[in-house]
């Protein structure tokens, strides 16, 4: 069984016809994996879609490249966020909220209302992959997957106000979707992370925060 039949990534789709879009670059794009020995993290991008060469992208975030400009993803993660040993150790998986590429980034035909749309067609699959991988712990880049994805959750223990400026500081809510529970926090993107000098406090806690979680427990 491929990893897509695993954790319920399509392997086809066209749910998103009545809205004028065909399925683009569908099967060319896998989602990513790979094994650990501590907690499973989940991560969750907005959906693959990239101004220049996107046919270069054939793995959501880019993730099995670990050099070169595909491989700038990978390389934040394990340099600046997740830290290189944590990020060997933990088990990934990586998918998008939306799974189709679209002609042009949707912050440039509607932003959060022309993704929200696709989405309600799309989140039956995300569904899935949660319920199917069943993740420690969920990180959403970016505002839009964060937006869109804290709605979809019944929050245990914790707050969430679907806005990163309150969401994005270094407390880990507890949350579920149907009967699969994990932990959740959103993380700003990286062209964000990167420059958002309002935010300097927020991320030094949340890195601080990440690292305790990815180090103390392993799967038994």
């Amino acid at each position: 069984m491929n990893i897509r039949e695993k954790y319920g990534y399509p392997l086809c789709c066209n749910k998103c016809t009545e809205l004028g879009d065909e399925p683009r670059r569908l099967t060319e794009i896998e989602p990513f994996h790979k094994d650990g020995s501590a907690i499973k993290l989940k991560l969750i991008g907005q959906d693959s879609t990239i101004v220049k060469d996107p046919e270069r992208v054939n793995t959501v975030l880019m993730l099995n490249e670990i050099s070169g400009r595909n491989g700038q993803l990978r390389k934040w993660l394990e340099t600046e966020l997740i830290g290189k040993g944590n990020f060997d150790n933990v088990e990934i998986y990586a998918t998008n909220l939306v799974k189709c590429q679209f002609s042009k980034p949707p912050s440039q035909s509607g932003g959060k209302s022309f993704l929200e749309i696709r989405f309600k067609n799309c989140k039956s699959y995300l569904y899935s992959e949660i319920e199917n991988y069943k993740p420690t712990l969920i990180l959403t880049f970016g505002e839009p997957a964060h937006f869109l994805f804290s709605k979809e959750l019944e929050v245990l223990n914790g707050q969430l106000k679907s806005k990163m400026k309150n969401d994005f500081n270094g407390n880990f809510v507890r949350a579920k979707i149907n009967n699969t529970e994990f932990d959740y926090s959103p993380c700003l993107h990286i062209t964000t992370f990167r420059v958002a000098e309002t935010y300097c406090d927020s991320i030094k806690i949340f890195k601080s925060k990440l690292a305790e979680r990815l180090k103390k427990q392993e799967i038994i």
